[in-house]
Formats: C-alpha cells, sequence, structure tokens
C-alpha cells in the first residue's frame, strides 16, 4: 500500500502558512504530498490525473482539509496511560505529534522513565523536553535525580529530544542558583530550547528570567500578564486542560496583530476527557479568534517554535484531516502519512502495549497506623494557637493560605468544610509524613493517590484519621494508584501499576475511574477530585503546598501550627 497514489478534489484547504481557506485539490503518493492545486483551472490536477490513470481520486465535496495537530506540552502521564494507550485517543482528536515533559515518570525511575516515554508509542510521533526539575524544588522527596549531567546525556538520544522542559525553578533562575543555571547552559551549549514556567512573574523578574535563556511558558494566570510576557519576546502557550483552563487568556492576548508566538497546549488531561480533547480546546478558542487562526495555534506555531514539520505542501508527510465545518471541528477522517487512521488502527493497535516489568510500581513504606497521622499541636487538646490552612482556586493550579484559631478550624473540620491532608513519602522507605489542613475537598470519608505532582509521593486527604489510615494502607497494598473510603469501607479503587501513576489498559482504567467518581460524588464538591488532589503537593506554584517534608510557602518550609 505504500506505493498507492491517491487524489483529492473539491477540497477546501486551510493554509497555515497564509492564513487563508483556498479551494483546491492535492495528492499524495508514498506517504507524502506530491502536489497542492490551489488553480481556478486545476491544470496540476489534471496532469497528475493524465499521468496517473490508475489513482483513487476522492472527492471531498468541499470539507475542510487542515494539517493534523501538533500539542506543543502535555505530561502524558496525566493521562494514566502508558503512550501506546494514550496515542490512540490523541490520534481520534486529530494530534499526531506531542512535545512532552516526562517529569512525572522521572521523579519515579529516572533517566530509565525518560527512555520509555521516549519509545512506546507505534503511530503518534513523541518528542521530549528533558525533565529540568527532578526533584522539582528541595522542599520534596522524589525517586531519582536529573541533574546538569543526567540532562547531558538524554541530550545525546537523538532528534527526538528537543530541548530543557519547563524550568519550574524560577526564583532559582532569577537569583542565578548555580545548579539551575547549570541546567540552563548545558541546553544553550547543546543549542536547545528552553521551555519556561513562570506563573505570576513580571517585570523585573520576568526580564531576568527571560535573559537567562527561557523561551516560553504555559503558567501564565493574568492576560495582562501574558501579553508581558509575549511583548518580550517569549512564546507563550495557553493551557486548556482538566485541572486548569486559561484559554481566557486570548480575550487579552487578541488585542496584538500578531499571534503567531501563541500556542494552544493541554498540559494535563484526564483520562475521561481524552475523547476528542484537542477539539474541545479549539472549540472553545474559537469564542475569541477565528478558526484558522485557532488552527495556526496548534499547527505552524508550534512547529515554528520547536522546529517541526507540518503543513499542506509538497515534499511533506500527508498528515491531514477532514473536517465537515469548522465551526465545530466537527472531525471526519484522520490521515496519516497517506493512510486513513482505520489502517494503523488495524495494524499496530491489535495487541495491549508490552510495557517492560521495570516500571512495576513498588512503594516503598510501611503500612500505617491512627498515631502516624496525629498532629502535634493540634490532636493534643491544645485550645490556643493559629494553623496555617490551604484553600484551593477553582481552576487553577494556585492555591492561597488562611490563618485559622485553632479552635475555629476543630469546628470547621466537624462541619466537613475543612479536611485533613498528608503527603507520606514513597520512594526511598524513609517514612517521613507531611501534615496539613484543606479547604473545601472532603465531606465525608478518605481518599489517597500515589500520583501526586512532582514527585509522586501519596497524597491523601480525609475527614478523619481512621479512614483516612484504612486509604493510606490499601494504597500500599495495592501498589500504587487511587483509593476512596468512607465509614471505614473501601468504596473504590483504581489500581496503577506502572510506577505507581500509569496502566496498560485503556478500557480498564476508565470502567474504573467512572466508578470511582461515582463513589465518591457524595465525599466532595470538586469536579474532580483526584486531579486536584495531584496538585496540592506541587511545591513551584504558589501559595500554600504540602509535601513530605511540610508546607511551602513560596519556596519557603512553614510551620503548620503558630503560637
Amino acid at each position: 500500500m505504500s506505493g498507492d497514489i491517491i487524489f483529492f478534489k473539491n477540497a477546501k484547504i486551510v493554509n497555515v502558512f497564509t492564513k487563508e481557506v483556498l479551494k483546491g485539490s492535492f495528492g499524495i503518493k508514498n506517504e507524502k504530498f506530491i502536489f497542492i492545486d490551489y488553480s481556478p483551472e486545476q491544470l496540476t490536477f489534471s496532469d497528475f490525473v493524465s499521468q496517473y490513470s490508475d489513482a483513487q481520486v476522492f472527492d471531498l465535496n468541499e470539507a475542510y482539509i487542515t494539517p493534523t495537530f501538533i500539542d506543543g506540552h502535555i505530561h502524558i502521564e496525566s493521562s494514566h496511560l502508558v503512550p501506546s494507550e494514550f496515542e490512540k485517543f490523541a490520534l481520534r482528536s486529530g494530534v499526531t505529534k506531542v512535545v512532552i515533559d516526562p517529569h512525572e515518570i522521572a521523579n519515579v525511575c529516572g533517566i530509565e522513565g525518560v527512555k520509555f516515554m521516549l519509545s512506546d508509542a507505534r503511530v503518534l510521533e513523541v518528542y521530549v523536553m528533558v525533565p529540568s526539575c527532578v526533584p522539582a524544588s528541595p522542599f520534596e522527596t522524589a525517586g531519582a535525580e536529573i541533574g546538569a549531567k543526567e540532562i547531558e546525556e538524554l541530550f545525546s538520544f537523538g532528534e527526538r529530544i528537543l530541548g530543557l522542559a519547563e524550568v519550574m525553578n524560577f526564583p532559582g533562575v532569577v537569583n542565578e542558583d548555580p545548579e539551575v543555571i547549570a541546567k540552563i547552559e548545558v541546553a544553550k551549549k547543546a543549542k536547545k530550547l528552553i521551555d519556561g514556567h513562570a506563573p505570576l512573574l513580571r517585570g523585573k523578574g520576568l526580564n531576568k528570567y527571560i535573559f537567562e535563556g527561557i523561551m516560553s511558558d504555559h503558567e501564565c494566570v493574568e492576560g495582562e500578564e501574558a501579553l508581558e510576557k509575549l511583548r518580550l519576546g517569549m512564546w507563550v502557550m495557553v493551557r486548556e486542560g482538566t485541572a486548569s483552563k486559561n484559554i481566557y487568556l486570548l480575550e487579552t492576548l487578541k488585542r496584538v496583530g500578531d499571534l503567531r508566538k501563541v500556542m494552544l497546549v493541554s498540559d494535563d488531561v484526564s483520562p475521561l476527557e481524552l475523547e476528542e480533547y484537542m477539539l474541545k480546546i479549539l472549540r472553545k478558542a474559537v469564542k475569541y479568534v477565528d478558526p484558522v487562526t485557532a488552527i495556526q495555534m496548534v499547527t505552524i506555531n508550534p512547529a515554528s517554535y520547536f522546529g517541526l514539520e507540518t503543513g499542506i505542501k509538497p515534499g511533506a508527510k500527508a498528515d491531514f484531516l477532514i473536517f465537515k465545518n469548522l465551526d465545530n471541528f466537527e472531525l471526519k477522517e484522520v490521515w496519516i502519512k497517506g493512510k486513513p487512521l482505520s489502517f494503523w488502527e488495524k495494524e499496530f493497535f491489535k495487541n495491549s502495549s508490552k510495557t517492560s516489568k521495570i516500571f512495576t510500581s513498588s512503594l516503598k513504606v510501611s503500612l500505617k497506623n491512627i498515631e502516624s497521622f496525629l498532629i502535634e499541636g493540634f490532636d493534643n487538646g491544645k485550645k490556643t494557637g493559629k494553623v496555617r490552612v490551604i484553600k484551593p482556586i477553582p481552576d487553577s493550579l494556585i492555591t492561597e493560605e488562611v490563618i485559622l484559631e485553632i479552635k475555629e478550624a476543630r469546628e470547621l473540620l466537624q462541619k466537613g468544610e475543612l479536611s485533613r491532608i498528608y503527603v507520606i513519602e514513597r520512594h526511598r522507605g524513609t517514612e517521613r509524613i507531611g501534615k496539613g489542613f484543606i479547604l473545601g475537598v472532603l465531606k465525608d470519608g478518605a481518599v489517597a493517590s500515589s500520583y501526586a505532582h512532582d514527585s509522586h509521593n501519596i497524597v491523601a486527604v480525609g475527614k478523619n484519621i481512621e479512614d483516612t489510615v484504612i486509604a493510606v494502607n490499601e494504597l500500599i497494598k495495592t501498589g500504587g494508584g487511587f483509593v476512596a473510603v468512607k465509614e471505614g469501607r473501601v468504596l473504590s479503587k483504581v489500581p496503577l501499576e506502572i510506577a505507581g501513576i500509569m496502566t496498560r489498559d485503556a478500557e480498564a482504567l476508565k470502567k474504573n475511574l467512572k466508578d470511582f467518581y461515582q463513589k465518591v460524588r457524595e465525599l466532595t464538591p470538586l469536579k474532580d477530585l483526584l486531579l486536584s488532589m495531584s496538585f496540592f503537593s506541587l511545591s513551584v506554584i504558589p501559595e500554600l503546598k504540602l509535601t513530605d517534608k511540610g508546607l511551602v510557602k513560596n519556596f519557603e518550609i512553614v510551620p503548620l501550627i503558630e503560637k
């Protein structure tokens, strides 16, 4: 089939190079476009048809043709699927190239985890930005470390290694921390890209961040912040994932006349939202910009930044999408290397992934008891003093700090408005436990998870200690995943056998997750409890987070209880 020649006529081709929609025809041979004809007379099309009289000719009846999409920043691990399972959903969403930061599995398995993520997919083109923050900060314990030496080693792994992933320790960059700067210098020496991660950084600090070599940012929260970064030459990735939804930034960004340095990315996508995930992002984007501009943000814009191929042009790989219309991005067909997606599904997706056993989860932590989770200064009857509390912000990774009197905190705990939160080190057998309180997460029961950014220690939230102990112990026995408990009984659990963060079986995962969310619906007011929980330990995001080492406020360990 590789030698087949196919012609397509009566198409409306979205030209991402010129921002036009043009009537035309095109042909493919040996997995590549051999011609594109935009002329009214269609002379090139006629010449090729006469030259290859036995070729197939498809009449597209004025359907829209676009290049396939590029997701310029995603953590595949957030889908809890290995790449060879994740790609099935990405391809059906029109995505044929992803640029990943595999720092989730790198925090658990190190360099071997990065190698696995690079090689496991079969059709999807996976490009890697080498994790820059493993561990993400000195305020947490990870399962591995990737320093300047390891980054240099990973840069030698081939052309699909594009650069240095999101430099989350932006204070370290601004203050010229030697370890952080050394990693950046390795990337500069190798002439690699350097992605940023700097929420709310502006003014002098932002100028210093860019001066040191950071080229992009996907963490913008405010419109004026995004505009400032764009004006200072950064590439701005507008994120619209499951946990963080920043598509509204386009309202401000569209004020400028040139959006070539703006991309649409997902960052993190829940397994239950994978179907048509990129199409959903585009449908939201067209509320702010026209459809062709939105398409450029997932084709030519990321391609220009990352140095990747895209576009409907002679000599390019025949990767294209057929849409009925661009009003709601109703996708009819996906073509990859000159063949419909159905061909690739039959060719590659018959069998499940053969993931190496090296990634089978092993939680190096002992079973817990009630005493393990008691909080000194709170559970010993003390009546005076104040307690720091984490307050999540809806649809954001950022949290706020709330200071409560101990008496008030106890009352809110009884009412179900306040929950306990714990982070338990699971990589090195230290048995260390960070302890805290959090608002508005659980009304009853307890939930434990081994997927917690960035170090993926065990995070548990609970209305009471008894249920929390059961949830954590069941998670340890399972070897990783998610566990929900109420009134001493396990309601549901989701096993994640690959490094405690992923699985090989998409169908089983979706079934288990649907059961899990149905069972915890009465326990929480949050739309996606698990994804929200995964960010409560992300110490590089303001304002107050919890790690195995304790509460972290803006890159500083702070006490839970104060006099």
